[in-house]
């Protein structure tokens, strides 16, 4: 296919098929995700509401049918195309379980790639477990956090942002959407949404700590 991820916020993002399946891959959404779904409504972003579900449900196909090596060869390729060097899992769309271990496996593949830096959002929760430097775990609130440890992205659907959540530590600059990325209490840490700034910064998604 000519371009597998597409650019956004500063990284290149693999869009799959929204919804519920057998048409979408958002088999673990809530009522709440589909209704406030970001991507179906009118969006300051302009390839979440331009992208065809044809494209998504190519890119979809591309990474489930083909083999490891290949997607991750495309992947590698995209990313030198549009200048950067992480790729966000999931701008749409989501792990089903039936794919765990073939998206397992890309991640797995893509870690040796000492040019790539992977980030994403997932409500599939084995794929959060399995890779917990990687993915922030989407839920509705911080109640539902309950014992798990881990990072976590809480929806604030009517302003448009995920916030950043561990049950360790306050994440830094983890107010992120619709147009910049932000702090409760460090205003020096706002910019306009750009993933490669965040990664500089250690803030937000990539606000790790052991």
């Amino acid at each position: 296919m000519e371009k597998l991820l597409k650019p956004f916020t500063g990284t290149g993002t693999i869009f799959f098929p929204i919804g519920k399946p057998p048409r979408g891959t958002c088999e673990f959404s809530t009522a709440q995700c589909r209704k406030h779904c970001y991507v179906k409504k009118t969006s300051l972003f302009d390839w979440e509401s331009t992208l065809t579900d044809d494209i998504r449900r190519d890119t979809y196909n591309f990474i489930i049918k083909e083999d490891i090596q290949k997607v991750c060869r495309k992947i590698r390729e995209d990313l030198a195309g549009l200048q950067t060097k992480i790729v966000t899992w999931f701008g749409s769309g989501d792990c089903e379980a039936k794919h765990l271990d073939k998206i397992s496996g890309i991640i797995k593949a893509l870690r040796h790639s000492d040019n790539v830096i992977q980030m994403g959002f997932t409500r599939n929760e084995e794929l959060w477990n399995r890779f917990p430097d990687i993915f922030a775990l989407s839920i509705e609130s911080v109640e539902a956090v309950n014992d798990r440890k881990g990072m976590f992205s809480i929806a604030n659907y009517e302003a448009q942002v995920s916030v950043m959540h561990s049950p360790d530590y306050q994440v830094r600059g983890g107010h992120c959407g619709p147009v910049t990325c932000g702090d409760m209490t460090d205003m020096s840490l706002e910019h306009h949404l750009n993933c490669q700034i965040c990664h500089k910064l250690k803030v937000g998604c990539f606000d790790r700590r052991a």
